[in-house]
């Protein structure tokens, strides 16, 4: 970036608290506006709800009210809350089907960059683009929120697409994840049942997503390695980058002339070839590599001319470690063989447990999931719902679900609403446990299987050789001072804080009334000693004020429990 778009968006440490202070009066205005102004009053003046009733008022809709009204002021609010908006909308481990819906809906466009401030930004890059480029269109063939393309023609004849990125948004969304992690920690300091989603953790996902969207050498960096790991799949291209003349605000990319997949006759051999192709690449990105592109679209996979498939926008890559690869993949085996035990393992072994699991009540949960959808052929089953079907039966039991998986499985299903259009009759589970076979088979004859055996028998090894002495330790312990029970200090106890509470107040009532006969005694025989005692008193006051603030800020957390029934929502939401 240039000196002079880098004057532009610099801000002092005076001018960030200003530039907060002026986005966060934006933002109330919008909420307001659309009826959450209760909550502005929580983050502005670090007030909290007093009751649940109080928070009903906030949303005072029903549920397929609320979910349009909240699409519609993230829209108002801007670039980052739609990115926010959009990556919720993959989260339907989090949210209810209605309003990942209505997230999906949210447009990622926005009004076109005239053409005078394209050609700043490139001679900014450049210090003259026309030495790069022979010719580049001033109408873009796609305007979003943080970026717009452009066709252009460089100087050695080759046709590309410039991604150009808007200037200005480094201050905007600094600023508002700085107000989202204001939000998300109001929000958990108030509701007891939101901690299961862990706000400020999401919020710091999408700050590290966002921040890597915005520096285009990471899609550039994306597309060469799947460039580099997938050159064996004849039927898949991609945009080849030019590095030389990419910049961190610029990616430049060979143009791939094509039409969207859609556009193909379905139910032919061509279709079925090219569905057994995207098929076999997705597979080998979710378990074989653990790259994988995370948002294949329609809109991103193009049919070429040639019969090939092309796929673009790269910006969005979800990863799997080896341990998730193989979780994911005997996941999928347990499916197809109908292995109850085995997949209520693996959900508890892929996610995290926020209360104690018992493994039994999980099982029939997953039994009853597969029996609804076993009972027609698997060829038929809605993938979609099935997959969501599961996560919600970890969301029931506390589990929460990785955002990796939840990633892959968003991609899968993605992946399947094509294939389906392509090829109506694949037996997409069926097909991909057959994948998960030769994978696992493959791994057995290259000897993964035994480092997999070793890594296991020395951790149990480990285990064995320990245990002893634990259980010693423990029987010493019975023996000797017994077992102690720890209370967290942070426990509430209602009748201890009104206690504490009514206790402040009348020892800050008797100080208030020896100060004042103090300084009625010695105001006229000892001016220095009076004030000596005045600043005293003064400071003890402040102390007992701030130890009866504290214990405000630390009172109980109310349960929303009952102003969703009142709603008349469903509680496996929360």
């Amino acid at each position: 970036m240039s000196s002079s778009l880098k004057k532009k968006e610099s801000i002092s440490g005076f001018g960030v608290v200003i530039h907060d202070m002026q986005r966060f009066a934006t933002i109330a205005n919008v909420l307001r506006k659309f009826g959450f102004g209760n909550i502005v009053r929580v983050i502005r003046d670090g007030a909290q709800f007093e009751s649940s009733s109080e928070l009903l008022n906030t949303f005072n809709d029903s549920s397929d009210d609320l979910a349009p009204k909240i699409r519609a002021t993230i829209e108002e609010l801007g670039t980052t809350y739609i990115k926010f908006g959009q990556m919720l909308s993959t989260r339907y481990d989090l949210l209810p089907p209605n309003f990942v819906k209505e997230l999906e809906k949210l447009q990622d466009s926005s009004p076109k960059m005239d053409f005078e401030t394209v050609e700043g930004i490139l001679n900014d890059a450049y210090e003259d683009y026309h030495k790069v480029f022979e010719t580049i269109e001033e109408d873009p063939i796609g305007a979003a929120s943080i970026a717009q393309v452009h066709r252009a023609v460089l100087k050695n004849g080759d046709h590309v697409v410039v991604k150009i990125q808007r200037p200005g948004l480094l201050p905007l969304i600094r600023s508002d994840i700085d107000i989202l992690n204001v939000i998300a920690k109001a929000l958990d300091s108030n509701i007891e049942e939101i901690s299961y989603f862990d706000l400020p953790a999401l919020i710091a996902e999408f700050e590290r997503s966002i921040i890597a969207e915005l520096d285009f050498k990471n899609e550039m960096q994306n597309i060469e390695y799947f460039i580099e790991h997938y050159s064996d799949h004849q039927m898949i291209v991609f945009p080849t980058p030019y590095p030389d003349i990419s910049r961190h605000n610029i990616l430049v990319m060979r143009e791939l002339l094509g039409q969207k997949i859609t556009t193909v006759t379905p139910d032919t051999e061509k279709a079925h070839e090219m569905a057994d192709a995207i098929l076999n690449i997705a597979f080998d990105m979710v378990f074989k590599e653990g790259v994988f592109h995370a948002d294949p679209h329609p809109g991103n996979v193009f049919a070429m001319p040639d019969g090939k498939i092309g796929l673009l926008d790269f910006g969005l890559v979800g990863k799997f470690s080896v341990q998730q690869r193989s979780e994911f993949t005997h996941l999928i085996m347990g499916v197809h063989f109908g292995d109850c035990r085995a997949i209520a393992r693996i959900l508890l072994s892929l996610g995290h447990p926020t209360k104690r699991v018992i493994l039994k009540d999980l099982e029939a949960e997953i039994s009853t999931i597969l029996q609804k959808y076993y009972v027609t052929s698997l060829k038929k089953i809605d993938v979609a719902a099935f997959a969501a079907e599961f996560v919600a039966a970890g969301q029931k039991f506390a589990v929460q679900i990785p955002s990796e998986f939840t990633n892959a499985v968003r991609a899968l299903i993605n992946v399947e609403g094509i294939i389906q259009y392509l090829n109506p009759n694949l037996d997409i589970v069926k097909t991909l446990a057959q994948f998960a076979e030769k994978l696992f088979l493959g791994n057995v004859q290259s000897g993964n299987l035994m480092n997999v055996a070793l890594r296991s028998g020395l951790s149990l090894s480990e285990f064995c050789s320990s245990a002893p002495s634990q259980i010693t330790q423990i029987m010493q312990d019975l023996e000797h001072d017994g077992l102690s029970v720890r209370i967290p200090d942070n426990i509430n106890n209602p009748m201890l804080n009104g206690l504490n509470s009514m206790t402040t107040r009348l020892c800050l009532s008797l100080m208030l009334i020896g100060l004042t006969i103090a300084l009625a005694l010695i105001s006229g025989k000892h001016p220095v000693l009076f004030d000596i005692v005045f600043i005293l008193d003064l400071l003890w006051c402040i102390v007992l004020v701030s130890w009866h603030i504290q214990l405000r800020t630390n009172r109980a957390k109310f349960r929303i429990n009952p102003m969703l029934k009142r709603m008349k929502r469903r509680k496996k939401w929360f």
